[in-house]
């Protein structure tokens, strides 16, 4: 018999629900528009408050959560601590207005910050404006009309509560204590430059992030504000401290279900990724763009969003080949660049 992942809670929350999973350590569901359908976020009990886990996008439903349900669960104690995991809107779109309400300190890692930052005064800056959209095109994604908001960020800041007065920096090894509860902070990269996730070993739990999702594998894409030029070869390599959790803990998740079997699903994603590159080799048979290829790879009709996020994803795995010589990549004078089988000479 195959082995297979163990799902413990029969009955999730319903978004903008909350219920108790462990001592001290709640699970809580947001709206998100789209497929995803919702975030896990965190509630950590924290002496007279809590520490939060993620935030949520900024969109009406998230923030009627925050106000009426969510709101009620916190029972009068206030959120003394936010933490998120990293920039993307659903893990920090709400968190300079949960701050404010609060007055509670915003953490996370500091190019996950910088990240955030920068995209969210990118439409102060026309230059770097300019610079994305530049990107975008060398890789055969044209700034047309309908795509131009996902492109420039402009998506980005309108699902964005704004950037945290007060912001706390957390690295790789740094402890927090909530009640008797040591996390462990441990930095990943792949999915973001420098996204945490945190650990405990009493009771063994992971808070995972996007790192570790149980059905989907997380988009591994080449952005222009991040700095990594090979995350896939980054996600395959933060495998190894998590696969050193001792003992094995329970995996919770951004998206899905609490879940435990964490080197199975490790070792799922890693066959994943390694079908995923074959297929991609496969696709490239004479000189294509990453648009191309993302054509290819996704049949699906996309929208903008969707789009960008897939340009990004076919570019990582596309990059990632051409540095272990399976590709070359040609780009000609105010042409976009391409990537082709490269030949035995």
């Amino acid at each position: 018999m195959t082995a297979a992942l163990s799902y413990p809670i029969a009955a999730p929350p319903e978004p903008g629900q909350a219920i108790p999973l462990a001592a001290g350590v709640h699970w809580a569901r947001l709206p998100v528009p789209g497929p995803l359908r919702h975030i896990n976020v965190w509630l950590l009990e924290d002496g007279d408050g809590w520490t939060l886990v993620d935030t949520g996008m900024d969109v009406p439903a998230a923030r009627a959560a925050w106000e009426g349900t969510l709101h009620a669960y916190l029972g009068g104690r206030p959120l003394t601590r936010i933490i998120c995991t990293h920039h993307h809107p659903d893990h920090a779109g709400l968190a300079a207005w949960l701050s404010e309400r609060h007055g509670a300190p915003v953490f996370m890692s500091g190019p996950e910050f910088s990240l955030l930052q920068g995209l969210l005064t990118t439409a102060e800056r026309p230059a770097e404006q300019a610079r994305r959209l530049a990107a975008f095109a060398r890789d055969g994604l044209d700034a047309t009309d309908a795509m131009r908001p996902a492109l420039s960020g402009q998506s980005y800041r309108k699902i964005m509560s704004g950037v945290p007065a007060d912001v706390r920096l957390l690295g790789d090894g740094d402890v927090v204590a909530t009640g008797r509860t040591r996390w462990t902070a441990r930095l990943v990269r792949g999915h973001s430059d420098a996204q945490l996730v945190f650990h405990t070993e009493d009771p063994a739990l992971l808070i995972g992030g996007d790192q570790v999702l149980p059905r989907i594998s997380s988009n591994i894409g080449i952005y222009p504000e991040r700095a990594d030029p090979d995350p896939i070869a980054s996600f395959l390599a933060s495998f190894d401290g998590l696969e050193a959790l001792v003992p094995e803990p329970l995996v919770l998740p951004s998206h899905g279900s609490v879940f435990s079997g964490l080197r199975l699903r490790l070792a799922e994603l890693r066959s994943h990724h390694a079908t995923t590159l074959e297929a991609v080799i496969g696709l490239v048979t004479a000189p294509a763009t990453a648009r191309e290829v993302a054509e290819r790879l996704f049949r699906s009709p996309l929208d903008s969003l969707n789009l960008m996020l897939a340009v990004g994803e076919s570019l990582a795995n596309l990059e990632h080949l051409a540095a272990r010589g399976r590709l070359a990549v040609t780009e000609a004078p105010g042409g976009p660049r391409r990537y082709q089988p490269r030949r035995a000479f």
